[in-house]
């Protein structure tokens, strides 16, 4: 595990509770001061579990708790120490950021990082009652990832889209995966996102597909400048596959 997880933790843990509680976790987890959060170090997963683990003794809550407020944090850990900008810009809604949070992993593991990892990956869908299904892979089930996940979405949608989001477990299994590498166990989680107090700038911040207009007198009609505007991410290519137009954000 990346040293900025563990270092959102010792944020965490430091601003909720003190210096006092985090150097009991040190202690309990055998971590020596100063050595348990470099951030640009990978941590061994065995390493990340202690730490986890005592964090969940010295605070008298539950492992699964610990990484949910760990996720919470890690978003506005991150947003503080300069990727505010970059995971503003990867979508002006909900589901458009899910879309593209194998990107964002694909980034920091192998740009910013140079770690040449396998990350965790992410598939959401559309429903027909509004909501969306997100589908979480994870080569990583001994650890229970999944919470942490639970929390970067309740505070990524909260800090970046002003929405309030109820999250449930719909399914969770683990299957085995041949790979390149050898045998891997995947975990696969479905969450529900069900957004709460729903009206129309609820849907527009959630990105789910807008209800079918019934009228066959509709008609839409947007200039380029609009175009432009509405959608500042987009790339026009013409039936020869060159291109013609790009959004003023590219």
């Amino acid at each position: 595990m990346f040293g900025l997880i563990h270092e959102s933790i010792r944020q965490w843990c430091y601003r909720k509770y003190g210096e006092e509680v985090w150097m009991a976790i040190l202690e309990r987890s055998g971590f020596e001061n100063g050595k348990e959060s470099i951030v640009n170090h990978y941590y061994s997963d065995q390493d990340t579990y202690i730490l986890v683990d005592a964090a969940s003794t010295v605070c008298k809550m539950t492992r699964e708790e610990v990484w949910e407020n760990c996720g919470a944090f890690l978003i506005t850990y991150t947003m503080e120490t300069g990727w505010d900008d970059l995971i503003r810009s990867m979508s002006p809604n909900l589901k458009g950021f899910l879309d593209n949070l194998d990107s964002l992993h694909y980034f920091i593991d192998h740009v910013v990082y140079k770690a040449n990892l396998r990350g965790p990956s992410f598939r959401c869908e559309d429903s027909p009652d509004g909501t969306i299904t997100l589908h979480y892979y994870t080569g990583r089930p001994v650890l229970g990832l999944y919470p942490i996940v639970k929390g970067i979405l309740r505070e990524a949608a909260r800090r970046m889209f002003k929405l309030d989001i109820l999250l449930n477990i719909i399914g969770r299994t683990q299957r085995s995966v041949q790979m390149s590498t050898g045998e891997r166990i995947e975990e696969h989680v479905i969450f529900q996102i069900i957004p709460q107090n729903t009206n129309q700038s609820n849907e527009d911040a959630l990105g789910t597909l807008p209800k079918q207009i019934e009228s066959s007198d509709y008609q839409l009609r947007l200039t380029n400048k609009d175009f432009v505007n509405t959608f500042p991410y987009h790339i026009v290519f013409d039936r020869d596959c060159k291109l013609i137009q790009v959004g003023r954000e590219i």
